[in-house]
């Protein structure tokens, strides 16, 4: 029964010690708790020491007074000739000072325990004090720690080289894909419409060649005669322009066609 009682003693402080390892705000709650402890008794030892303190002055206030009422009596039944009674009132005068010279003797040992007692309850108010604060700077630290053990713990399990690798291959993906739909957009138009196409490229060529033109005959870089008579009519230059273009089409067009036929062979 005692090595059972041992090993579960054993089992629960390693049990605890695990705790209180991963958990220090315990071990600074119970050092706290244990402190203010202290100090509940050392106020409840001082607060007793000076009741006796004052209590023992109140009675030696008591005494010196009886004292000095008895010595008073003494001398009016002496003044009166009453010297038996006189006697009486002395000794009863002498024993209040013996009493008081007892009550005088515990209360220099009461004064001087208690002036010990609120200076050990002071000091242990003092460090209790200390130890809370110093328990809020441990606290606070803590916190800090674990704040950081968790960031480190959270860029440990971040892998750079994996998102680096999958963002790599998402961009070769869209790239793929990109080209591919260009490709197939390529393929998917027929001759006639890229003929089409480059044919309102010459016309826009033709157009911008004959703007031009007009622009140096307004600058006087070329001389009217070159764009043609001048008796033509405005109708007759624009059928004129018109069978030039058509002229210039088709030759763009058969020499188009022999080379798709020289490339064919």
């Amino acid at each position: 029964m005692g090595r059972f009682t041992r090993a579960v003693r054993g089992f629960f402080g390693k049990f605890l010690s695990g705790v209180e390892h991963r958990n220090p705000e315990i071990l600074l709650e119970n050092v706290v708790q244990d402190e203010l402890d202290n100090l509940k008794k050392l106020q409840v030892a001082t607060a007793r020491t000076m009741a006796y303190e004052k209590m023992l002055t109140s009675d030696a206030a008591e005494k010196q007074k009886t004292i000095t009422v008895k010595e008073r009596q003494a001398r009016e039944l002496a003044a009166r000739g009453q010297r038996e009674a006189a006697v009486q009132v002395v000794q009863q005068k002498q024993e209040a000072q013996t009493r008081l010279s007892e009550i005088e003797g515990r209360l220099d040992e009461a004064r001087s325990n208690s002036r010990e007692m609120e200076r050990a309850f002071r000091d242990q108010e003092r460090r209790y004090n200390d130890l809370v604060r110093e328990r809020a700077a441990l606290m606070e630290e803590n916190q800090r720690a674990k704040a950081l053990r968790a960031a480190n713990e959270a860029r440990a399990s971040i892998s750079l080289t994996d998102s680096s690798r999958d963002l790599e291959k998402a961009r070769q993906a869209i790239r793929q894909s990109s080209y591919e739909a260009q490709a197939v957009g390529e393929l998917g138009a027929s001759e006639t419409e890229r003929q089409i196409a480059s044919t309102e490229v010459d016309i826009k060529r033709i157009d911008a060649e004959r703007e031009l033109e007009m622009m140096e005959l307004q600058m006087g870089l070329r001389p009217a005669a070159s764009l043609g008579s001048g008796d033509d009519s405005p109708q007759e230059a624009e059928e004129q322009n018109i069978e030039r273009m058509d002229e210039f089409l088709d030759k763009r067009l058969d020499k188009r066609g022999a080379e798709r036929g020289d490339g064919g062979a």
